[in-house]
């Protein structure tokens, strides 16, 4: 069997050799296929049966026409910072969670529904199941009752209910049980409960978003009276115009602050001049210099507070007491407006911080009124909307009741079922192929055997069982090409010995052996045929019987004899005696050629018999019936030149 699986070149599986040994036992295959149909449809109809109804619907449908509410709050909603719930896909979760089948039982009372509630609390377990849980330290421990019902129930409805949700397709729910009318009972109370709550999260939704705006609104009221009343109250308490003092007050500290910037420069000036004049270097070049220093000496300004011409080309020196005088006065006047800039800046810096209290006043009461102002105008639109509030569930379909189960589906189960048969047919098969380790195809016997020259035993199933004078009769009417080619081969051996051995095959050795021994006689060739098989015909005690040496010929046709004993033991019997080699070798010296055929396990004891001698091995086989292990034992005791298969 190990060489029908086997490829010739490699460790990989013979599709072929597989697929004819499959086909060798289809009968039973078929069978195994059949009773698999059978034990599938036994079940199918013993089965407990299931029933599932479907109801369709659809969600949050929008409108592309008409009045479209919610377009416009969504918009009003997200400019004031809102946001309204989005269509989303259906909570799968939630229908499935205990909250909701708790909610659900009480319109379809799961408890008293023996399908879904499978918990008996007043199971008995066996006492072996008992021992050996206790054995195992898995003792079982009391339950909850309530917790262990609830558990049951859970699971069923699980296995039992199928929701189907997409984002914008419709929404499918399939319920099984083993009533039709309860199944689409449930289909459609889960249906109307869930439709039923999206309604009523849709409307607390809103309702919590009117609330807020309400609030909301509260709120921006409430900030815009309390900052009108903080700025009236700083009117009161402040001037109207904080803006216009903090103007003009910045215009007086700049004048200063420029007059100031006037009064240094002609300091300077009068102050270089003071020390020239104390110097005593009065002249044309110390005035050109202190032209270019200081350029307002040639200021009308500067010449009038010296009391000199206005003219610039006419200058004359100023008397030192004066310049003296004139830059006290200078001083003076520095100080003077550097006080009053230190005045001026402080107002300066208190009327901006009035305008700056000023300014957040009025900010935060004009923040106040338009956010008061865009809540009253959605306060206005949600109390519009608030009463609008539309249903927009679609129903598509309701659940009704099935006419045919759903389960179990004895379609799938007679499928199955073959499948099952067909592989369990094909396991048991090779199983059984491979124990019995026989050949299955013509290619693997021949190639198992290795002999030079191969042939159908179909052409010469004729002769089976036959006397010599019919095939003798036969020969001549009609050629045989097989018994022509082995006698070919016979003669090329050059051998004087010919064994025939059959192993399960629809001729024996010695149907064989007479037949190639009528074609190959002749004149001047004498040949001897010895069956060795255990089960040989007894020859007719009444007919004339001839001896040749130690044998009698018991039938002869030509030249042809066939021998046997001359005493009462069979031919087998004397290849355990010692004068064996003896007796053939007389054979041999009266005959030309000699014949020796055996069957199956006969064969294997004639071949060791011979074995290491000159013979020419014609081996007869046949297709599942001769066994991988004999052809192997019978080549290696003789190689096999010829081989006759069916």
């Amino acid at each position: 069997m190990q060489d029908l699986l086997n490829s010739k070149s490699n460790d990989e599986i013979d599709l072929q050799e597989l697929f004819i040994v499959l086909w060798a036992y289809k009968l039973f295959i078929a069978s195994t296929c059949v009773l698999g149909i059978l034990l599938a449809g036994y079940y199918s109809l013993n089965a407990d049966k299931e029933y599932t109804s479907e109801a369709i619907f659809k969600l949050n449908e929008e409108s592309t026409k008409g009045l479209q509410i919610g377009a416009n709050l969504s918009a009003m909603s997200s400019f004031a910072g809102l946001s309204l719930p989005s269509k989303k896909s259906l909570s799968i979760d939630r229908i499935m969670g205990r909250i909701f089948i708790e909610k659900l039982d009480k319109r379809l009372n799961f408890k008293g529904d023996p399908y879904f509630n499978t918990y008996n609390q007043n199971l008995v377990e066996p006492i072996w199941k008992s021992i050996i849980k206790r054995a195992i330290g898995l003792e079982r421990t009391p339950a909850d009752v309530q917790e262990a019902i609830w558990q049951n129930i859970l699971t069923k409805y699980s296995k039992s209910i199928v929701l189907e949700d997409s984002l914008d397709g419709p929404i499918k729910i399939q319920v099984k049980h083993a009533i039709p009318q309860r199944a689409a009972e449930i289909a459609n109370i889960i249906m109307d409960t869930i439709i039923s709550d999206e309604k009523d999260r849709k409307n607390k939704s809103q309702d919590q978003i009117m609330y807020y705006m309400s609030n909301s609104l509260a709120e921006a009221l409430s900030e815009l009276e309390i900052s009108q009343y903080k700025l009236k109250e700083f009117a009161l308490k402040n001037t109207a115009g904080p803006l216009e003092i903090f103007t003009a007050g910045s215009l007086k500290l700049d004048t200063l602050r420029e007059q100031l910037s006037r009064a240094s420069e002609l300091h300077e000036a009068v102050y270089a001049l003071s020390l020239i004049l104390n110097n005593k270097s009065t002249n044309q070049n110390s005035y050109l210099i202190l032209r270019q220093q200081f350029p307002i000496v040639d200021q009308v300004e500067f010449r009038r507070v010296l009391g000199q011409s206005e003219i610039i080309s006419s200058w004359t020196w100023p008397e030192a007491n004066l310049v003296d005088a004139v830059l006290e006065t200078l001083s003076e006047r520095k100080s003077r407006l550097v006080s009053k800039i230190n005045v001026s800046q402080i107002e300066a810096e208190q009327s901006g911080i009035t305008l700056e209290n000023y300014n957040k006043l009025l900010r935060s009461s004009k923040v106040a009124e338009a956010t008061y102002t865009v809540l009253i105008e959605q306060v206005k639109s949600q109390n519009i909307l608030s009463g609008f509030r539309p249903d927009k569930a679609e129903i598509y379909e309701y659940a009704s009741s099935s006419l045919i189960p759903s389960s179990p589906n004895r379609n799938l189960l007679l499928i199955l079922g073959a499948l099952l048969g067909l592989f369990l047919g094909a396991t048991i098969s090779l199983m059984y192929a491979f124990r019995r380790g026989v050949y299955y195809s013509k290619e693997s016997l021949i190639t198992g055997a290795r002999a030079q020259l191969t042939g159908s035993i179909k052409s010469i199933i004729l002769f089976r069982n036959k006397s010599l004078e019919y095939i003798s009769t036969m020969l001549m009417k009609k050629s045989y090409s097989v018994l022509r080619e082995m006698a070919v081969e016979i003669h090329k051996n050059d051998t004087t010995q010919v064994v025939v051995s059959s192993s399960h095959a629809k001729l024996k050795g010695n149907d064989v052996a007479r037949a190639l021994a009528s074609y190959m006689q002749s004149e001047s060739t004498k040949i001897a045929v010895i069956d060795f098989s255990s089960k040989v015909i007894k020859p007719d005690i009444h007919k004339e019987i001839f001896s040749v040496g130690p044998f009698n010929v018991y039938e002869s046709a030509g030249n042809v004899s066939v021998l046997r004993p001359d005493d009462d033991i069979t031919a087998m019997e004397l290849l355990s005696q010692k004068e064996f080699n003896k007796n053939k070798q007389f054979l041999i010296s009266n005959f030309d050629l000699l014949f020796l055929c055996a069957d199956n396990n006969d064969a294997i004891s004639l071949l060791r018999a011979l074995e290491g001698q000159k013979t020419f091995h014609i081996s007869l086989v046949r297709t599942r019936k001769t066994k991988s292990a004999n052809i192997s034992l019978m080549r290696t005791l003789i190689p096999i030149q010829g081989l006759l298969h069916d």
